[in-house]
């Protein structure tokens, strides 16, 4: 169901099926929206992939003019090597037949390099066609993504002011008072963000919690829920498992919504927070926040991160 056709129906049932529907449409339009920035990153990459293809090819093109005059200039070297070995020695045909096979052998040179230029040129012009269509794609991207989040906006608006809704916003959320290792806690816009090293909850490529990290979750849970009673919570996962063998899941998308699903049931076997208070995510590796570049980066990027969002739940 895209995110247009769920802002235009209406929830049907009791108000607790209305807010569940709400929810699950919410959901539903986050889904497509972070599909929607997936595909706009893998646009982005392709045209920048297209202008590198671009530049190496007007790099080759200009070595190929060089090529191109450096053997101009050795046929007006060859031609006047030639005259001058015709006027000193007409009468050694030989020497003249041996010039004139070295004059048709640079001849050949030139004209292969040439059609190597008219090759480059032609393959500059569909490279330009190709990052024009690239370019305009990505902006029918960008515009289905904007229609998307206005969506959202619209649905989380209706959910708000329709009769029987139980959700209501705080816009200044207070920070809690957190000293745990291992975990950071920020302010992310309208949201707080409670980040958790997954290194220090789980073994790695595992989802299920070490014992030492029962106590450092308890202690997080009941600080937040002593700060955030009635705040709606996601328990967001992003993993990458890269190209590793012998591991049980199929992608990080399924090891991040293990893990989240982990501290979850954790949170809940502890009722710090009520069922209809909390939902799940798993981004898999499309939300890194350090550099993918190094193993430090991507190991860091494997976390777990409990976000405090400004709706309430009555």
């Amino acid at each position: 169901m895209s995110a247009r056709n769920t802002a235009a129906r209406i929830p049907s049932g009791s108000p607790a099926q209305q807010v569940a529907q709400l929810e699950q449409w919410r959901r539903d339009s986050e889904n497509e929206a972070n599909q929607m920035r997936t595909k706009v990153s893998e646009l982005t990459d392709t045209n920048r992939s297209l202008q590198t293809q671009i530049a190496n090819i007007k790099q080759h093109a200009q070595l190929q003019d060089q090529h191109l005059k450096s053997v101009s200039d050795r046929l007006k070297a060859t031609t006047a090597e030639l005259s001058q070995t015709q006027a000193v020695k007409r009468d050694t045909s030989a020497n003249a037949v041996s010039l004139n096979r070295l004059n048709q052998e640079k001849e050949k040179q030139l004209a292969a390099a040439r059609q190597s230029v008219q090759r480059l040129q032609s393959e500059l012009k569909k490279s330009s066609e190709q990052l024009q269509a690239a370019q305009e794609q990505l902006a029918h991207s960008q515009s289905e993504k904007a229609a998307a989040e206005q969506s959202v906006k619209h649905l989380a608006s209706a959910s708000r002011q329709r009769g029987g809704a139980t959700i209501s916003a705080n816009r200044n959320l207070p920070l809690a008072n957190i000293q745990a290792d291992g975990v950071t806690l920020e302010r992310d816009g309208e949201v707080i963000r409670v980040r958790f090293d997954s290194g220090r909850l789980f073994e790695k490529n595992a989802a299920q919690l070490r014992p030492e990290a029962l106590a450092i979750v308890d202690q997080v849970g009941a600080e937040l829920a002593k700060t955030y009673p009635r705040q709606r919570i996601g328990v967001e996962g992003h993993a990458n498992i890269g190209k590793q063998s012998g591991t049980a899941w199929r992608n990080g998308h399924h090891l991040s919504s293990a893990r989240a699903m982990a501290l979850y049931e954790f949170l809940q076997s502890k009722s710090f927070f009520g069922a209809d208070q909390m939902f799940i995510v798993g981004h898999g590796s499309n939300h890194p926040v350090y550099s993918t570049a190094t193993d430090s980066g991507r190991r860091a990027n494997n976390r777990i991160e409990l976000v405090i969002y400004p709706e309430t739940i009555k």
